[in-house]
């Protein structure tokens, strides 16, 4: 399922999750990952679901939480891998903006660098990047980054 929830957040409150991202793809294979173990280890941007047909399934989602009296605080990316490998991520965001319903991406930060990516994110009303090491060696221990990351 590509739309899930509402789940509870700390931070977020009544979350509707968005999974863009094809389970597992991710430029990091961190050894903490709930997910598990990265299938694709990579840092090439590129297009996963069908913009229409994903926001077509969150709004049909967001339809039958509502039909529920439940309240969605924010539609948000948190998908099985990195959000900003989505070269569709700033055009779904505008897909399911006239919801209403404030958008947030939960990245690890590492596209960060890339203009595309920094578009897309201004887009959304919440980017929480995640920060795990304060140096080079713990970085690489812990999220063991693509290679093309560690330059």
């Amino acid at each position: 399922m590509k739309a899930f929830g509402p789940v509870p957040s700390r931070r977020l409150g009544n979350s509707l999750g968005i999974n863009n991202i094809f389970p597992k793809v991710c430029t990091y294979s961190c050894v903490y990952c709930q997910i598990g173990k990265t299938i694709t280890l990579q840092c090439d941007r590129q297009a996963f679901y069908d913009p229409d047909g994903l926001a077509r399934e969150v709004k049909e989602k967001v339809h039958k939480v509502k039909k529920s009296n439940i309240t969605i605080d924010y539609l948000s990316f948190v998908p099985d891998g990195e959000p900003t490998l989505d070269i569709n991520l700033g055009k779904i965001i505008e897909l399911i903006r006239p919801l209403n319903i404030k958008i947030a991406v939960i990245t690890n930060g590492s596209l960060i660098n890339h203009k595309d990516v920094r578009e897309d994110l201004k887009k959304a009303d919440l980017v929480s990047l995640k920060l795990d090491a304060a140096t080079r060696k713990t970085w690489l221990r812990t999220d063991r980054p693509h290679k093309s990351l560690d330059q």
